[in-house]
């Protein structure tokens, strides 16, 4: 939501923009079409004048931007990163994060685009495809939303087995300068939970119900617990606390740090299955 308008990405069947006040549609897009199988779970994000989105099929995968006052495409890229010859392994459903990245008098905005096999950065304005990144490991149906901190992009590969990757930026005053991944974990990374940063600690909850905090900058696993039940919620943090939900409905809230400290626990009505924000 910005300015009083909805903008929502329903994959296969368009794009849609609603004014909240109103009620009314603004516009509609349904020309970019992919095969999603399973049905859209990526969700877009707002830069400037445009609505960002990806569009990860079984058939063809591309990155594309819309223009937020006439739904008109901006710009379309195509994935370049060569891909596994089965078409179920060439889905995604992550979601672009726009960073800005800045070296001395240098800055720049770039789009960190999480595909299949490949982390993607691109220049928002225009979609042009700044570098690439391979996983080193095969990862489809990217679900969980990047998050980054303290120089270092944090990723989760998901299928076939999930791997959480910390990944250097290229060098913004140095052309020759490439992406690293400064290190990875292969226990208990999530499937769909996001990872989320505190602090000098990054948190991690497996679909199954493990929970691993691990330091942000060098990957040393300071705690894992069982927590019980299964996660698609990621989890959040406010007030001081990080509260997890699993899909039975208990919400456990820990206190941040390098030890397992449980705060409390409530069981609430229902599925909780999304995140919030």
């Amino acid at each position: 939501i910005a300015d009083g308008k909805l903008y929502c990405h329903f994959g296969a069947y368009g794009n849609v923009c609603f004014d909240t006040k109103s009620l009314q549609v603004v516009w509609t897009n349904t020309e970019l079409m992919i095969a999603h199988e399973n049905g859209p779970g990526s969700t877009p994000v707002l830069w400037g004048g445009l609505m960002i989105f990806h569009c990860d099929g079984s058939d063809v995968q591309y990155i594309a931007a819309l223009d937020k006052q006439t739904g008109k495409v901006a710009w379309k890229t195509p994935r370049t990163g060569e891909m596994n010859s089965n078409p179920q392994l060439k889905k995604a459903y992550g979601t672009p994060l726009i960073v800005r990245q800045s070296e001395g008098t240098n800055s720049r905005e770039i789009l960190l685009s999480p595909a299949a096999n490949w982390l993607y950065a691109y220049d928002p304005a225009t979609g042009r495809e700044l570098w690439k990144l391979n996983y080193g490991v095969l990862g489809f149906s990217i679900v969980p939303r990047p998050v980054m901190g303290d120089g270092l992009l944090y990723i989760c590969t998901t299928f076939m087995k999930s791997e959480l990757l910390a990944i250097k930026l290229p060098a913004l005053n140095d052309p020759t300068s490439e992406p690293t991944i400064v290190w990875r974990h292969k226990r208990s990374v999530p499937n769909m939970p996001s990872p989320l940063l505190v602090g000098n600690e990054i948190y991690i909850v497996h679909d199954n119900g493990v929970a691993t905090c691990l330091d942000a900058a060098t990957g040393k696993e300071h705690w894992t617990e069982r927590l019980g039940g299964k996660y698609c919620s990621s989890p959040l943090y406010a007030d001081g606390k990080i509260y997890l939900s699993n899909r039975e409905g208990n919400t456990l809230a820990i206190k941040p740090g390098t030890k397992f400290e449980k705060l409390s626990s409530h069981q609430l009505d229902g599925e909780i299955m999304a995140s919030s924000m």
